[in-house]
């Protein structure tokens, strides 16, 4: 019998090298049977013996005794250190105080005098004129100050805006400009027909209180303090922060154009302190804040306890485990393994302030005490320098230092309909960029959008000979509101290099108008924009009326610009030198 089983066991196996039979292993999953189709009793977890309470504590392994104590109090010490000066391009500093949003004080711009500014602030003035009974001199001040805008023939809503108004109200931006310059009074003064003192004082009074309400109502910058840099179509601004006689840190923030400020938008750098530069110091201060640690939680998380009842709002068994996935099966791990090993520790700071966390002092039950630095410190960590909340540093001049900046940025932002729309779109046809200005200002106040066909060849074209069947063309046209940007080569830095690098410069096209938007047309006479700042997806730079109430109650109104992603590559149709057909 022993043989016999010996026989057929080698056969098997030669069986098996002949073949290469392959075998696979079924399983099959143990699942448990029900003996009730209602769980109310189950679910209770009623006690009905403390020993057996004891037992299911001990199979839980919840009387096993690590050498650990729960955290209990939790001391932070932290630097801060309050920005007060912006710096802009051109070493322009102004200062700066929480009185107001920080895009505020970048995006804002002088505003453009247009038929509805004008007859809005010329209405105003009639106002206050009316307030200070000076009835008599309004129509002295529409004389002396007339509305006689002609808008566009295009605009229609501009022009029937200006057939409305024109000669009934007088140019308030006009007399605006001279109360600047103190014009005004003096022609007050020196007009015959205002000879009363009272009514001189009542014209004081009126210029007082009508430049309080436009400043007020509108947020204008000072001279020389625009932050926009036209070449690379972005805000260029730092923050200074001067901490010795020497040395000064700022935060730098030269690619903004999103129109709302996180601190992720500033790089940190650190120079030496120019001669005259700023000499005041920032006041540093050392808070120490106290805290009881608060368990990290998160929505369904599991509950510890065997005898706490859970919703059921995640379903861990549906977490992707492929090996792309790898994020799902880290919070799985977190949750059910980890989940009670992370604290929240909150910690307050006031807005434009920048923090550095010297050191966490954990105290648990039993006493003990532990000191947790800055990740960015551990030697170990050296190469990559971890760190969650980090500002990028530049010239690697600040290394071993970890700094928060609590920007005071808006919360909730009203953006009125764009003035101005100018789509950047490359033309590799062409081997150009153009600059489609798809909406332009309304002498309404508001934007037009503009729809121009026009034809690529001339439509009057007639031919010298009847008998002609082709015909030469020079070169097809493009719409008016279509503005070419050609390459050019930059300057290099000596006269030795030969010029490498390109950059764009606003052209035009014979025949056709100027630029009409004032995001192409600011710039005078030439228009240059860096080659990198268009790329092949193109650009849209948009400008548009923004609104927010801050955090003292007041509103802040302001011309705001917009930077965000084009619409790909196009062709303008643009062509030279063509020989067509006689008909076409």
């Amino acid at each position: 019998m022993m043989a016999d089983n010996l026989t057929a066991l080698s056969i098997f196996k030669t069986d098996i090298n002949k073949y290469q039979v392959t075998f696979f292993n079924n399983y099959n999953r143990l699942e448990i049977s029900t003996r009730v189709s209602e769980f109310e009793d189950s679910l209770r977890a009623e006690v009905r013996d403390p020993l057996w309470m004891l037992c299911r504590q001990w199979q839980f392994g919840e009387f096993q005794g690590e050498d650990a104590g729960t955290a209990y109090q939790a001391k932070i010490l932290g630097t801060h250190f309050t920005p007060q000066h912006v710096e802009l391009f051109g070493d322009k500093r102004i200062n700066y105080k929480i009185d107001k949003p920080l895009e505020t004080l970048v995006e804002r711009e002088i505003l453009a005098p247009d038929l509805y500014l004008r007859a809005q602030m010329g209405r105003h003035l009639i106002k206050l004129m009316k307030q200070h009974d000076l009835n008599v001199h309004i129509k002295l001040i529409r004389t002396k100050y007339p509305l006689n805008e002609n808008p566009e023939t295009d605009d229609k809503e501009g022009s029937i805006l200006s057939v409305s108004l024109n000669g009934r109200l007088p140019d308030g931006f006009l007399a605006y400009q001279e109360m600047l310059d103190d014009r005004f009074l003096n022609w007050v003064n020196n007009t015959p027909q205002i000879s009363s003192a009272t009514q001189k004082e009542n014209f004081k009074d009126v210029q007082d209180a009508f430049l309080r309400w436009f400043g007020y109502l509108y947020e204008q910058p000072g001279i020389d303090e625009s932050a926009w840099r036209a070449e690379h179509l972005e805000y260029n601004f730092a923050l200074e922060l001067t901490h010795d006689g020497a040395l000064q840190d700022k935060l730098i923030a030269d690619q903004y154009a999103s129109g709302r400020l996180e601190w992720y938008a500033f790089d940190r750098t650190s120079d030496k302190l120019k001669p005259n530069g700023g000499s005041d110091q920032n006041a540093f201060t050392d808070i120490l804040q106290v805290f009881l640690p608060t368990a990290l939680e998160f929505v369904g998380m599991p509950n510890p306890r065997y005898w706490q009842m859970e919703e059921n709002q995640i379903d861990f068994g549906k977490l992707d485990a492929s090996p792309t996935g790898l994020l799902g099966v880290l919070l799985a791990e977190y949750g059910l393994t980890y989940s009670n090993d992370w604290f929240l520790l909150p910690y307050e700071m006031d807005i434009n302030t920048l923090c550095e966390v010297k050191g966490i002092l954990i105290e648990d039950v039993f006493g003990f005490n532990l000191l947790v630095k800055p990740a960015i410190n551990d030697p170990e960590l050296d190469f990559h320098e971890f760190a969650v909340f980090h500002h990028t540093e530049r010239n690697k001049n600040t290394i071993g230092k970890s700094l928060f900046y609590l920007t005071p940025s808006v919360g909730q932002l009203q953006e009125g309909d764009p003035l101005e729309k100018v789509n950047f779109m490359r033309d590799e046809m062409s081997n150009m960029v153009w600059a489609i200005e798809n909406r332009i200002p309304s002498a309404a106040g508001f934007g037009r959008d503009v729809k121009r066909k026009t034809p690529r060849l001339p439509q009057d074209f007639e031919p010298a000979d009847e008998e002609s069947k082709i015909r030469y063309v020079l070169g097809s046209t493009v719409p008016e509101n279509w503005i070419p940007f050609i390459p050019v080569h930059k300057k290099p830095n000596n006269l030795v290099d030969p010029p490498s690098e390109i950059r764009l410069q606003r052209a035009r096209l014979p025949q056709a108008p100027p630029p009409k938007s004032k995001l192409l047309s600011e710039i005078q006479p030439v228009f240059f924009v860096e080659e990198e700042e268009v790329p092949r997806a193109g650009v849209i730079i948009k400008r548009s009326f923004q609104r927010t109430r801050w955090l003292n109650g007041k509103t802040y109104l302001w011309v705001g610009r917009r930077k965000m992603a084009g619409r790909g590559e196009g062709w303008s149709g643009l062509m030279f030198d063509q020989i067509l057909d006689i008909k076409s």
